[in-house]
């Protein structure tokens, strides 16, 4: 009986010609020793990449070509032939959802490298919660990750430890907590087909902050999401980052803070307001249905913030207990506000 592929990792390049021959070393080098053994899944690797004027796709071809020859059973891997240029990483990643025919999904970017153990890991932690709530519910799994420089030289152990992001169950993943501070890393993320199946449903125009932040919110208003507290990939810390990470309380994120100052802070929060606003107006019946009407009052309010002046939204913060984790961040959003 032949196994179909259902596990489908989707990979967004463009001019990474330094870093992603490793990258997919690391990706067509995963461990399939934990699905085999439990129910027979499969790893498929989906690449597109975004108009490249480097020689990134040269270079992926060739370590495929090269993984074929020299292993029995190569994972299959399949280049979109779609080099549009989006410019964006959200309409780049959701492109590949688009494509993706596998029971669960899983997102890479080009320059990173997965620990090998990363997919089953992950996988065992789906599969344990699709037992408790079922495969019909929107499930997202995420995990923590280290950090490297860019000459790969490991500079944190814990992304959540030097963002000093929450751990605790019933905090770190909670809608609220979620609403105004993204916890979830889209290249750390697994989605069953429930939650795929709903992302697709939305148009990356409304991811308007990114697609893992989308999609964390969307999952825990839902569904469940879950956090498996290892570090299953390193993730390389650069210049080119689309979004990068300075350590909470460091002389690096004060500078980073003064230097984009409060305006910029403002804009994000004006573009948090709006996800929302387009999460509750395309999904507003599921989520009542899974979270009932005070959670789509919230979400509500939260979306109309956008509106309000600074009074409006101190008494919301405080109201439904919404600050952003760690004392400066928390301080700079009652501040700013």
């Amino acid at each position: 009986m032949t196994t179909t592929h259902t596990i489908d990792i989707l990979m967004a390049t463009y001019n990474g010609a330094e870093f992603v021959d490793k990258q997919i070393k690391s990706l067509v080098t995963q461990s399939e020793d934990g699905l085999i053994s439990s129910s027979g899944e499969k790893i498929r690797l989906i690449i597109r990449d975004d108009g490249s004027t480097d020689n990134t796709l040269d270079i992926i071809k060739k370590r495929v070509e090269y993984t074929k020859a020299k292993r029995e059973n190569p994972m299959e891997v399949k280049i979109l032939d779609d080099a549009n240029h989006t410019g964006s990483p959200t309409q780049c990643f959701m492109k590949l959802l688009s494509v993706a025919t596998g029971d669960y999904v899983m997102f890479s970017d080009q320059d990173d490298m997965w620990y090998r153990r990363k997919t089953e890991t992950t996988f065992a932690r789906m599969k344990k919660c699709e037992e408790k709530y079922g495969k019909d519910t929107p499930i997202l799994v995420h995990t923590d990750l280290s950090l490297m420089n860019e000459e790969g030289r490991k500079i944190a152990d814990s992304f959540f430890d030097y963002q000093k992001l929450p751990r605790e169950e019933g905090v770190r993943d909670s809608i609220g907590q979620l609403l105004i501070q993204n916890t979830v890393t889209g290249c750390t993320l697994m989605m069953n087909r429930a939650a795929a199946d709903l992302l697709r449903e939305a148009p990356a125009s409304e991811m308007v902050l990114m697609y893992d932040h989308y999609a964390a919110i969307l999952v825990a208003a839902t569904g469940h999401v879950s956090f498996v507290d290892e570090p299953l990939i390193r993730y390389r810390q650069h210049s080119k980052n689309s979004v990068g990470a300075h350590q909470a309380g460091s002389v690096d994120e004060y500078k980073s803070r003064l230097i984009f100052g409060r305006e910029k802070f403002l804009k994000d929060m004006d573009l948090s307001y709006r996800q929302v606003g387009y999460i509750l107006k395309r999904y507003e019946d599921k989520i009542r249905a899974r979270r009932g009407q005070k959670t789509v009052d919230m979400m509500k309010e939260y979306s109309e913030l956008i509106m309000a002046g600074k009074r409006e939204k101190l008494e919301f913060f405080q109201k439904y207990g919404v600050y952003k984790n760690g004392a400066i961040k928390k301080l700079v959003q009652m501040i700013w506000c």
